[in-house]
């Protein structure tokens, strides 16, 4: 029998990368202010790390990149936790302090809209339990709850709800009797902008969810609309039917601050299949939504402190094998330390080819010859694509 193995937080000072095993192109080493975005970015520092933060939050910086990044990048809630546990008593000798205070406005609105997005969530999974169809939660609230002390240190704009392919008829009809509207979000009249049935068809016949659905919350403090994306598959960005990991994933589904979602274990993998298929898809990287940090942040939050043993076995029988070391590979690859080395080396494939190489279905377009680590804070990286993708500069 194998020895349980248990993820710890671990984290050395240096920022620079070496070479991965599988030969993926070596970082030089970063900036201080991306250093200081990666210890901000943390879910639970160690003592040297709120130390390491503390020294470069009263360093003369560029305070401007390091809000862009932590904003860019969906972190900045969990740098307010990290610099209210660990900071906050030195703001007035700090040379950062003026900054400080954008992040503290933001961290409350996302707690604020985390919740009115959650009691809504709720309230639309007990109506499918209602209606006898089984549903569970991925991402988003959920790994807000199971993963982090505070919901304000994860923001998220939409739910994905996971349902039963054979239910999916069902479901719609409770969301429609519920006033969900398929569409997209009109903010000059705060309405919903109902989508065009063809959009519709193309999205539920060659994706692995449905067109949005929202409802409009005029009664929220925050939250404009409640929007809800209804997977019937797991094998994301494709037209596949994943029946039988949908079926696993929902017969494992536990209870959560009201919601129903799927277990801890299982978020991981979906979390790493997440990031992995969107870090690879050619549409993503155009859109620069490949690479960001949260991803991975989620990742690093969702290993700690818990019993991983079973995660090879879990991705092999869910098909995600490669999926989930992509994610931790990279994941090791900014955080050095907080993957464990023997989980790392029972998930590895053969061919570590396609740790840095962009597809477009079936098609291998381009492999990156900058590492991950430099390409994720780099927002011009698009220009390495020229000619594979013939994808205009950024900033040009």
């Amino acid at each position: 029998m194998r020895p349980t193995f248990i993820c710890k937080t671990t984290w050395p000072h240096s920022c620079t990368t070496s070479v991965p095993k599988g030969g993926s192109p070596m970082a030089e080493p970063v900036s201080q202010e991306i250093e200081l975005v990666l210890l901000l970015s943390l879910p639970d520092p160690r003592p040297d790390q709120a130390e390491a933060m503390l020294e470069l939050l009263n360093t003369p910086l560029d305070w401007n990149q390091v809000l862009g990044m932590l904003t860019v990048h969906r972190v900045v809630g969990i740098a307010w936790h990290n610099i209210l546990r660990y900071v906050i008593q030195h703001r007035q000798t700090l040379l950062s302090a003026y900054f400080l205070k954008s992040l503290k406005v933001t961290a409350a609105g996302q707690r604020l809209m985390a919740q009115e997005q959650m009691s809504r969530t709720a309230e639309m999974q007990r109506a499918l339990a209602d209606a006898g169809v089984r549903s569970a939660i991925l991402k988003g609230g959920a790994v807000a709850a199971m993963a982090y002390p505070d919901l304000g240190m994860r923001m998220f704009h939409d739910n994905d709800v996971l349902v039963d392919p054979d239910r999916l008829r069902d479901a719609v009809a409770v969301l429609q009797d519920l006033g969900y509207v398929q569409g997209s979000w009109d903010y000059a009249t705060a309405s919903v902008r109902p989508a065009p049935r063809r959009q519709v068809l193309h999205m539920a016949m060659h994706s692995h969810q449905t067109y949005s659905y929202m409802k409009p919350t005029p009664e929220a403090t925050v939250l404009e609309c409640h929007r809800l994306d209804v997977h019937f598959s797991v094998d994301l960005m494709t037209g596949n039917r994943s029946d039988a990991a949908v079926s696993a994933l929902l017969d494992d589904r536990i209870e959560l601050r009201g919601l129903s979602s799927i277990s801890p274990i299982d978020m991981l993998i979906f979390s790493c299949v997440h990031f992995a298929r969107e870090a690879a898809h050619r549409n993503e990287v155009m859109a620069l939504k490949d690479l960001v940090l949260y991803k991975l942040v989620d990742v690093v939050a969702l290993l700690a402190d818990r019993d991983l043993d079973g995660v090879p076995e879990r991705a092999a029988r869910l098909g995600f094998t490669r999926e989930v070391y992509f994610a931790l590979h990279h994941t090791d690859e900014l955080f050095t330390g907080r993957v464990p080395a023997e989980l790392l080396d029972r998930l590895r494939p053969d061919d570590l080819g396609y740790l840095d190489e962009v597809g477009e279905g079936e098609a291998d377009v381009h492999r990156w010859r900058a590492p991950m680590k430099q390409r994720m804070f780099d927002i011009h990286r698009l220009r390495e694509l020229d000619g594979d993708l013939s994808i205009p500069v950024l900033g040009g």
